[in-house]
């Protein structure tokens, strides 16, 4: 009984390290992040806000694209709708449906080096006032269901035009990883209680 209870306490304690661990791991990158002179303050929205190497502009590989071009409008499952801004389908958020598609991927599917970046870029269009949109467009990394480095813009600040479409775009260094089965992740989430259309869904890779 002893013995057992010791094995317990070890495996309590070890999980209690790895976790301080990952705390610190955390808290570094984003103190690093903090650092990047590619960086700058937006005074609306409160955040740090990343910003591209001029060296990497029009350097981007295209790591995923949604259009919402297949699938049927009439199916309300589909969450499709109709307007679209570069065909003829947008895909609807709403409360029932509040994460578009973006990107998914692990870091050993994705190899980045020192200096790389994403560019994650759609395309939003809504019939409420701008200050009533309530949708993020977000990019994170996720360590075993656990954010780090997570990066946002809320679109309710980014002076878009009502009845129109509005591109909306976030820049994102991409911190070191503690596992190489780390996920990189960019979607719109919608936080509403109406409904916005979002459009040409694009994440491009840039790296040095």
């Amino acid at each position: 009984m002893k013995q057992e209870n010791s094995f317990s306490r070890k495996i309590i304690f070890a999980g209690i390290v790895a976790l301080f661990l990952l705390a610190v791991f955390i808290l570094v990158n984003y103190y690093l992040s903090l650092r990047n002179l590619h960086q700058t303050t937006d005074p609306r929205a409160g955040v740090v806000r990343e910003k591209l190497p001029v060296a990497l502009e029009g350097k981007g590989k295209r790591l995923a694209f949604h259009d919402f071009e297949s699938g049927n409008p009439a199916d309300t499952s589909s969450h499709l709708a109709i307007p679209g801004h570069g065909g003829k389908q947008a895909l609807k958020v709403s409360k029932g449906n509040q994460f578009s598609p973006g990107l998914w991927i692990k870091f050993k599917d994705l190899n980045p080096g020192d200096s790389s970046w994403i560019r994650a870029t759609g395309w939003i269009r809504f019939s409420c006032k701008p200050s009533e949109v309530k949708c993020n467009l977000v990019v994170t990394c996720n360590h075993n269901g656990i954010n780090y480095k997570y990066i946002y813009i809320s679109l309710e600040n980014e002076n878009l035009v009502t009845g129109q479409w509005n591109r909306v775009s976030i820049d994102y260094y991409i911190p070191q990883a503690p596992d190489r089965e780390d996920v990189l992740q960019a979607y719109f989430w919608y936080r509403g209680m109406g409904e916005v259309l979002v459009d040409d869904i694009d994440i491009e890779y840039y790296t040095y």
